[in-house]
């Protein structure tokens, strides 16, 4: 009885972990968040945006796979600012642009001096794509900031790496296994390196 319990308590355990790995695919950009400072003498914006890669959300309810960013916007000058929602772009390694995203709120504040905001924004894949069919070693953000009647468009790339958490990053190794239950049992199988929850981090650069 002992044996079948801690076979149950071990399988909750199990599930638990997995299910808080399920959401998001294998990919992780850091660093989080992003520091862009928005600077121009000639309108007088003088703000600074953060801006995070949450990550890549898996298919779920009909929903396709998509890659969802957090931005927060900060007017640190005079002029009020805004974000311009139709000019936010995500491209991958690849170089393929992902289709426009959705906004959350969809119509992004405008920010009055000392005010700031967030937004969250996904990104589908197109269509035909899949996560594995896309090179997400690096993405690149780019959007548009509006301040006195003109726009200022920022980029960013962030990089992935492999997480310190993973003892290794390649292929697939053997490995050995035991559990209990009402029994005891051994088994072989295949595991993948690199593939732990979070199992990757990531570096950036801005332009």
């Amino acid at each position: 009885m002992k044996f079948h319990r801690a076979g149950l308590v071990a399988s909750l355990l199990v599930g638990l972990f997995l299910s808080s790995c399920s959401t998001f695919y294998d990919a992780r950009f850091a660093p989080a968040p992003l520091e862009v400072r928005l600077e121009d003498s000639a309108t007088g914006l003088n703000g600074r945006v953060l801006a995070t890669v949450v990550g890549v959300r898996r298919p779920s309810e009909g929903a396709p796979a998509q890659v969802e960013v957090g931005l927060r916007l900060e007017n640190l000058g005079n002029v009020p600012l805004q974000l311009d929602a139709g000019s936010l772009q995500v491209t991958t390694a690849d170089l393929v642009t992902l289709p426009a995203g959705a906004l959350s709120p969809e119509v992004p504040p405008q920010l009055a001096a000392g005010e700031s905001g967030e937004v969250l924004v996904a990104f589908p894949l197109p269509a035909g794509r899949s996560y594995g069919g896309l090179d997400f070693n690096g993405l690149n953000l780019r959007f548009a900031v509006r301040c006195g009647g003109s726009s200022k468009i920022v980029g960013a790339s962030f990089e992935r790496r492999p997480d310190p958490w993973s003892y290794r990053y390649g292929p697939y190794y053997p490995g050995w296994g035991w559990g209990g239950g009402w029994g005891g049992g051994l088994g072989f199988g295949w595991s993948r390196w690199g593939t732990r929850c979070p199992p990757y981090v990531g570096g950036f650069w801005a332009y």
